[in-house]
């Protein structure tokens, strides 16, 4: 080995020793003020936080609600989408991580030629093969900082698609008690109707006897008339969400059905919450803001690295006449170094940009976490207004239907008029009614805890499928 090349071996090793100057800042979770627990007011359930499965939905007792499930993660094409852009960052951490390893190169050549300028036959071959390789040294940690941002923004993609299933999870189950509670709430208008249609045949009756007046029969038909009028929207309302929960199952809308009938079959859980700084871990949309958080913070070193000195060694060896007797072989190693002089400031420019965008995903992320809290207090403290809600507005539908009966056989006894009656009327319906929707919105808020609760999922287990 000469002097140069051995000079050059003892530079670029010295040069490898400096790699580890990297010139960013470890990555550190912002410092995020978390109440000690939940505002106990709110809270129903059990304070000791349990498991939460990662089948949630299985806990309402339904299993058509179970076979949607697997239908809407099987099938949902937003969902699909999110798994592609997975894919997608995967591959682009590749490609940056294979920007840190040396590049390799071979060529070969050949030629032949006969004959000379003054006529006499001669013939010369020549033959040559070449390998060359390359690498850029990263002694300030760019390259490293470059693989650090991609594998960050890789988890930020797999933080997205755990996030979107939850929310998918959730609309299936809220459509689905949509439907069944609309399903209720047509039963209950029709059975209405079917007693206001039975009142007025009496009231016809006895105003062809003389016993009623034909206001009487003109308020009673108004009644019919107004009850017939809530069915169609009702009708309406049930194949919107029919259609909505189609689409969530990546299914065309027309003839989708559900064979549920009613709210009346299903369980309405009992949770208990984590503890808020949990939400950190099992919220992925709180861990997606992180990873973007982490992927920032990485470009803000990768955008430092450039302002330094880059420094590249190359290594070629050629070997010659390998098709003919003769033979060569020639080796060189060269180290070349690259350093801006003047770019009117756009590399400073890169640095600040950076760090401005990192400054912003903070904010972003802090923003999560307060949303995070928000959400589960919120759906903590309706889970338990709805369900007192509910016990109370069963008792005031019973209450109602007794109502109702007093006033019917009263009436038909001829000891009030059709007023009170008529006034019974609607607030037996309204009553059921009401009881269906605050069975519903229970439903609803249970499903909501869980979603702001994070599902069944967990960062230590998540699938980078």
């Amino acid at each position: 080995m000469n002097g140069s090349i051995r000079n050059l071996v003892i530079g670029g090793t010295m040069l490898l020793a400096l790699g580890g100057c990297a010139v960013g800042t470890p990555y550190q979770r912002p410092d995020v003020p978390m109440p000690a627990q939940w505002d106990q007011t709110a809270v129903t359930a059990t304070a000791t936080a349990g498991n939460i499965s990662s089948v949630w939905w299985q806990q309402f007792g339904s299993a058509e609600l179970d076979q949607l499930m697997v239908q809407a993660l099987a099938a949902n094409h937003d969902l699909a989408g999110a798994v592609i852009r997975i894919r997608q960052a995967r591959a682009t951490a590749g490609i940056v991580d294979a920007a840190r390893l040396p590049s390799a190169g071979v060529s070969a050549g050949g030629s032949q030629s006969r004959g000379d300028q003054n006529g006499n036959t001669t013939s010369s071959q020549s033959s040559q093969v070449a390998v060359t390789v390359a690498y850029e040294l990263d002694l300030w940690g760019g390259k490293g900082a470059a693989s650090e941002a991609a594998r960050a923004s890789l988890d930020a993609t797999v933080y997205d698609k755990e996030a979107l299933a939850l929310v998918l999870q959730a609309e299936v189950a809220t459509n689905y008690f949509q439907a069944l509670a609309l399903k209720d709430r047509l039963v209950i208008a029709q059975k209405n109707l079917d007693a206001a249609h039975e009142v007025l045949r009496l009231v016809e009756l006895r105003y062809k006897s003389g016993a009623n007046t034909g206001l009487e029969v003109s308020q009673q038909r108004t009644a019919v008339l107004s009850l017939e009028a809530q069915i169609p929207q009702l009708q309406q309302d049930l194949r919107t969400t029919l259609t909505a929960l189609a689409v969530l199952l990546g299914q065309a809308p027309q003839n989708f059905t559900i064979r549920g009938e009613s709210l009346a079959g299903l369980r309405v859980p009992v949770i208990a919450p984590y503890q808020p700084a949990a939400l950190l871990e099992r919220r992925p949309d709180i861990r997606k803001a992180e990873a973007q958080l982490a992927a920032a913070n990485a470009n803000v070193s990768v955008a430092r690295a450039a302002l330094y000195p880059s420094v590249n060694l190359s290594l070629s060896a050629v070997a010659g006449g390998v098709l003919t007797s003769g033979s060569s072989f020639v080796t060189s190693l060269a180290a070349s170094l690259a350093q801006s002089i003047f770019d009117g400031g756009r590399l400073r420019g890169q640095v600040e940009l950076s760090q401005a965008r990192k400054e912003e995903v903070v904010q972003q992320y802090l923003q999560s976490v307060l949303t995070g809290l928000k959400e589960v207090q919120d759906n903590l403290g309706a889970t338990a207004t709805t369900g007192a809600r509910q016990v109370l507005l069963q008792q005031a539908a019973v209450e109602a239907q007794e109502a109702y009966r007093i006033a019917n056989v009263k009436h038909e006894a001829g000891a009030n008029d059709l007023l009170e009656l008529l006034d019974s009327q609607r607030t037996r319906l309204s009553a059921e009614d009401n009881a269906i929707q605050a069975a519903l919105a229970r439903l609803n808020a249970s499903a909501g805890l869980y979603k702001s609760l994070g599902g069944g999922w967990s960062g230590e287990t998540r699938d980078r499928r």
